[in-house]
């Protein structure tokens, strides 16, 4: 389920934000303030009042109700984040940058699931866990660099993997392309390269929307829904 909060967030919180720019809270926190983002940011980081110019919060269950969560990290502390967010703070939207899940083993398998089995129950949206994170008009959730030229009818791109889609962008933009959306699934825990498509199916406008939909695939475990959605998108030009 992909839902307004997760590409288009009424407010956006970065957990485990920080100041230094050379990590994945910090980057991702400079790049949502750096996105024009219309709406209010939050910050938690248990050991700073401040962060990059923004209010921090010593803890998730001090926030006040925020539609997008932005993760990043340890993987141990992510399950009782979530269930706050969640249950307490309206979140429906969340950007799992951490890595230390499925990646990794059964138990970081099972930690993934009883995440994703949160965010569901709620109706809620995720991208990753272990990805680079989500790019659109709206705002910049990823924590990646350089970024490229935003443009409604620029190339949606869905990427199964978080380096291919720095390399490709990075080359991208060399080359002058510009990008509507970029989409890192990485374990796709809950939307893969599937879901991102069939969403940009759906939600085809032939008036607004983009053209090009570039996509990296590792593995396809939905046939059926990529060939569905695929051809879709061809008879619609």
């Amino acid at each position: 389920m992909i839902n307004k909060e997760l590409l288009n967030p009424s407010g956006v919180v970065v957990i485990g934000g920080s100041d230094d720019v050379g990590k994945p809270g910090g980057a991702v926190l400079r790049n949502v303030l750096q996105s024009g983002f219309n709406g209010p940011v939050y910050v938690v980081n248990p050991k700073a009042d401040s962060v990059q110019g923004v209010k921090s919060f010593r803890s998730v269950e001090e926030l006040p109700p925020v539609g997008c969560a932005i993760i990043a990290i340890a993987a141990k502390f992510c399950l009782h984040t979530v269930e706050v967010l969640a249950r307490e703070k309206g979140t429906r939207g969340f950007v799992i940058l951490s890595a230390g899940f499925s990646e990794e083993g059964k138990e970081g398998a099972e930690l993934e699931k009883k995440i994703v089995d949160v965010i569901d129950s709620v109706g809620g949206s995720l991208i990753g866990p272990n990805c680079t994170g989500i790019l659109t008009t709206n705002y910049n959730g990823s924590f990646t660099s350089p970024v490229p030229q935003l443009d409604p009818r620029g190339i949606d791109f869905v990427s199964g993997s978080g380096a291919t889609a720095i390399f490709i962008v990075d080359n991208g933009i060399r080359k002058g392309l510009k990008f509507n959306s970029v989409w890192s699934v990485g374990n796709s825990a809950q939307i893969g390269v599937e879901e991102a498509l069939e969403y940009l199916d759906e939600s085809f406008d032939p008036a607004t929307s983009s053209r090009v939909k570039l996509l990296y695939i590792e593995s396809i475990s939905k046939p059926e829904k990529f060939l569905k959605h695929s051809a879709s998108l061809v008879r619609k030009g």
